[in-house]
């Protein structure tokens, strides 16, 4: 097993094109990041030094302490800021946002009871958070809502798109490129050759989380070194500074658990690294069913492309439980990765709706694809029974000339070795 994940590996980092798209990629993150200003920095870092000096709870002593430290811009901007704050989950009341969408989805009575027994839980979490003080945490300050964006909406999609790219291309590439050389076939006559297309598999899993990984690496550790969070990793990211915006209604950042910056950051990335595996094994699966590499990405592009478009289409025709249960698709789930963890909107229609959706669809790929059992669509029954097309693999020792055999001196053993008298 090992020597086989080893040669399909082998096969990945010897492609050129997977070089030339992580450096793409890379580059364009450097596009992204270089929209942030020196502005933007000094009033990170002086924030960063107040949390660090003065803790990330705002009240009296805050204040208080954030007056005492030299007069700066930033520091003047963050006094205003944080002056006169008050608790504002204490007289927050979730029937709002209940009200609102159950507006929007007026006809549905089954989604309008779905969503109004979501934020009737959504109230004891907005109450726990009131308890907590969560709101009065500092965060970024007035900058917190554009950096969370920038970091979360724009940063991390843009890597968790090229993961996913990653994963799907290596899987494409691995379980397809039989199909396009026609030797499919001729693999699944041998107990090593049926047994390929699960390393072929897992190869591609392995090369797509290291991509991933590198791309985090790289691309928020040059963040990080731009915008100072030293100071702002143990605030809680519902601090009131933060908000989320759906159709134009702003609200709390509400999350269904408590998140300090430095968690909801991990449980985001781990998230994306399993949305990337999801579509990874998704493009195997259509590998080995379609046998054929640009038919599987053809198949690829169908269906994130049927997945937004049935969203769509259902909540133009007011069929709103439909949608809200398309919203579980892998695609769907792609776009709400800005409010992961939230209560989501109508992108959400149960608590913790991104990590259902996200084990689900990682249990269906994986059984689709055949790596927990013998079901899968490429097994070995459906792949053997493919016909060996007309490419003939290079043949190398004696069936590669078979005059050899014709043609052997008196007494000479296949091979050229001679036999013992």
């Amino acid at each position: 097993m090992r020597r086989l994940l080893a040669y399909e590996w082998g096969k990945l980092f010897h492609l050129p094109a997977l070089w030339v798209f992580l450096g793409l990629c890379l580059a364009f993150n450097g596009l992204l990041l270089g929209s942030v200003t020196p502005g933007d920095q000094a009033f990170f870092h002086q924030t960063s030094q107040a949390a660090e000096t003065l803790g990330v709870r705002v009240g009296a002593d805050f204040v208080a302490g954030l007056s005492q430290l030299p007069q700066t811009e930033e520091r003047d901007l963050l006094l205003q800021a944080v002056a006169g704050l008050e608790n504002t989950f204490e007289a927050y009341d979730t029937d709002e946002l209940a009200n609102f969408y159950q507006s929007v989805i007026e006809g549905d009575l089954l989604a309008q009871r779905w969503l109004a027994w979501k934020y009737d839980l959504l109230q004891g979490r907005v109450e726990h958070l009131a308890d907590t003080g969560a709101a009065l945490d500092l965060y970024a300050g007035p900058a917190t809502h554009g950096s969370h964006q920038f970091l979360f909406n724009t940063l991390i999609r843009a890597v968790v798109t090229e993961g996913i790219l990653a994963g799907v291309l290596s899987a494409i590439w691995l379980t397809g490129c039989e199909g396009v050389w026609r030797t499919g076939g001729q693999l699944c006559v041998t107990r090593t050759g049926r047994k390929l297309w699960r390393v072929k598999l897992l190869a591609a899993l392995g090369v797509d989380l290291l991509l991933y990984a590198l791309l985090v690496l790289a691309t928020l550790g040059a963040y990080f070194l731009l915008l100072d969070y030293g100071g702002l990793w143990a605030s809680s990211v519902s601090s009131q500074f933060n908000y989320y915006s759906e159709m134009f209604y702003i609200r709390p950042y509400l999350t269904w658990g408590d998140f300090t910056v430095g968690q909801y950051l991990a449980a985001t990335l781990a998230g994306g690294g399993v949305l990337t595996a999801v579509f990874a094994l998704l493009a195997g699966a259509l590998g080995l069913l379609t046998g054929h590499a640009y038919a599987a990405a053809i198949g690829v592009v169908l269906f994130c492309t049927l997945s937004v478009g049935a969203a769509s289409g259902l909540a133009t025709a007011g069929w709103w439980t439909a949608y809200l249960l398309a919203n579980f698709l892998p695609v769907n789930l792609w776009l709400s990765l800005s409010a992961w963890f939230t209560e989501m909107g109508l992108y959400g229609a149960v608590p913790w709706q991104e990590t259902a959706g996200l084990a689900v669809s990682l249990a269906v790929s994986q059984k689709g694809c055949g790596i927990n059992g013998p079901a899968g669509l490429g097994t070995e029954k459906n792949l053997a029974a493919r016909p060996a097309g007309r490419h003939r693999p290079h043949r190398t020792g004696v069936l590669a000339d078979p005059h050899r055999i014709l043609h052997r001196a008196p007494g000479q053993q296949l091979g050229g070795r001679d036999r013992a008298d």
